[in-house]
């Protein structure tokens, strides 16, 4: 009798922004062998690191870290290209024999994996080329004004449409004849399904925006005017893509001296706890029944020998199967 193991294939820490994913998992990494997968659509672009908060040397140094500032801060990275590259990162990582981590905020990509995207189609170089350009050039109330035309039904899944999102959506619309909503409910998935052993790190309200301004805090003496600088001068000014990530732009108007360092403090932690409150309704209602709900104010060194102890149950607990 074959023995089939019960234990998924990657261990999930998600949780809103500042509730404290990247000292847990480097905790957890630390504990039961593993390698960190970053689940989050910015921190995978060189030169965001400190605006984005990403993984510093301090947790890269004795955990390796992937998707982490491996990009250029114009090129594309949706769920779908997360999900391929993640798939390729987790096979590597388990013929190690090393445990795959998967930490970050960005529930859609987590999703990609645990409920794969659709198989999406070819098109057209040079006509999606002269589309982003033409893109690139409208307001984002504009673009969310053609997305809402075009593909209706998007908002009620989708309450907030970025650039990034709407100009995918808008994408698909105009090059295929079919929107996104067509092509998520008819086409089908481009892989299997990965098994994964989640944690969601929950916090109050109150405590959070306390660490999100705690944070933003840290940024700005740790560097971010200097990171800002460094992308307009290599071309990211303000009407980049780049300066799009939440902050940026404040913290250029701060380093241009259009508004004070307290004005940018309270711009970037209004708009972090924005998001932050999307977050926190997405993980209460789209990751499933299955899920294990935390508190992120406990300790940090608890909560992670208590996520190893889990995983190694998992490992030790098998069914044996009947063969035919």
């Amino acid at each position: 009798r074959p023995i089939v193991s019960l234990r998924p294939r990657i261990l999930v820490i998600l949780g809103p922004t500042a509730s404290g994913k990247t000292g847990l998992a480097t905790e957890v990494a630390r504990l039961v062998g593993g390698e960190i997968i970053s689940a989050d659509s910015r921190q995978a672009y060189r030169g965001l690191e400190i605006g984005t908060a990403a993984p510093g040397p301090e947790h890269r140094l004795h955990v390796p870290h992937h998707g982490v500032a491996f990009l250029e801060p114009g090129e594309r990275y949706g769920a779908g290209r997360f999900a391929r590259m993640c798939r390729d990162w987790v096979s590597d990582i388990e013929s190690r024999g090393r445990v795959p981590i998967l930490a970050g905020g960005t529930g859609f990509f987590v999703r990609a994996l645990t409920r794969p995207v659709f198989r999406e189609p070819e098109l057209d170089g040079r006509r999606r080329s002269c589309l982003e350009a033409w893109l690139a050039a409208l307001p984002i109330d504009e673009v969310r004004r053609w997305t809402d035309r075009l593909d209706p039904d998007l908002r009620t899944r989708l309450p907030v449409i970025d650039r990034q999102r709407g100009g995918r959506a808008l994408e698909l619309a105009l090059l295929t004849g079919r929107n996104l909503t067509w092509w998520q409910a008819h086409a089908p998935p481009e892989a299997e399904p990965m098994s994964a052993r989640t944690w969601v790190l929950e916090i109050g309200a109150d405590a959070l925006r306390q660490r999100i301004e705690e944070r933003t805090r840290r940024q700005l003496d740790g560097g971010w005017l200097d990171e800002v600088e460094a992308l307009a001068a290599s071309g990211h000014g303000p009407g980049s893509p780049a300066m799009t990530s939440i902050g940026f732009r404040d913290v250029w108007r701060l380093a241009s001296g259009e508004i004070s360092r307290e004005a940018a403090v309270a711009a970037i932690v209004r708009d972090t706890w924005r998001y932050a409150r999307r977050q926190r309704t997405w993980l209460r209602h789209q990751v499933g029944d299955d899920v294990i709900r935390v508190d992120a104010a406990e300790d940090v060194t608890a909560l992670a020998e208590a996520i190893a102890a889990d995983w190694r149950r998992l490992g030790d607990r098998s069914e044996a199967s009947h063969g035919p």
